[in-house]
């Protein structure tokens, strides 16, 4: 289990590296990213982002009740129930839909790992799969 999950870690931490390199000097996240959830291309990062950035949320006490995913990059039933148990967890904010657009993309990357998000300020690995208004 450790050592799958640290082989995971290290393509993880490639692929960062080299979106950082390949976006050095940008601190802006993608508007441009497409929307996750049934029926749209649901990138393999994408999803992955989608599932880490909950499952880090949940850790940081967040969302209490929502279960947490496995990080796989596979978009299914458990990954779209935890964004709309997410969304439901946003007092009406958002709309319990189990798409991630930007709305849904803002409040992830916002309350995100920031070695993923950026902390919020958008340049992190996951800025140009999650789909965001920023």
């Amino acid at each position: 289990m450790l050592k799958k999950l640290t082989s995971q870690f290290a393509a993880v931490a490639a692929g960062a590296l080299l979106t950082g390199v390949m976006a050095a000097g940008s601190a802006s996240a993608s508007t441009s990213a497409s929307y996750i959830g049934n029926g749209y291309p649901n990138s393999t990062n994408a999803v992955r982002c989608v599932q880490h950035l909950i499952n880090y949320a949940i850790d940081r006490g967040r969302y209490w009740g929502v279960a947490k995913v496995v990080e796989d990059g596979l978009w299914g039933p458990k990954t779209r129930q935890a964004v709309i148990d997410v969304q439901r967890g946003t007092g009406g904010a958002l709309t319990p839909d189990g798409i991630v657009g930007p709305k849904t993309g803002d409040m992830l990357m916002f309350e995100g790992d920031p070695e993923w998000s950026g902390g919020g300020a958008g340049d992190g690995f996951c800025h140009a799969y999650v789909p965001t208004s920023y």
